[in-house]
């Protein structure tokens, strides 16, 4: 896995559900704490999990599903970097 395609593949994926549920996500910094932001409810979040999940073949434990784990895109790319 290339962690620079999976680094855009990742912000479009979390771009695409703020814009589905009518947030505005454009320009999210890869350090940008994406809780902070306020674009993602729950259900969205849900839905980026399991794509990731899928994408990546990995399988998520709910223990790890922790801002340390998947705050920011850096913080998801050093967690499916690992565990892929």
């Amino acid at each position: 896995m290339d962690p620079d395609t999976a680094r855009q593949q990742i912000r479009d994926k979390i771009v695409a559900l703020a814009e589905a549920i009518g947030n505005e996500a454009d320009g999210l910094g890869d350090d940008a704490f994406i809780p902070q932001l306020d674009i993602l409810d729950s259900a969205a979040t849900m839905e980026l999990i399991m794509w990731l999940e899928q994408t990546y073949r990995i399988s998520i434990p709910d223990d790890d599903l922790t801002i340390e784990n998947f705050g920011t895109i850096n913080l998801i790319i050093g967690y499916v970097t690992k565990n892929a």
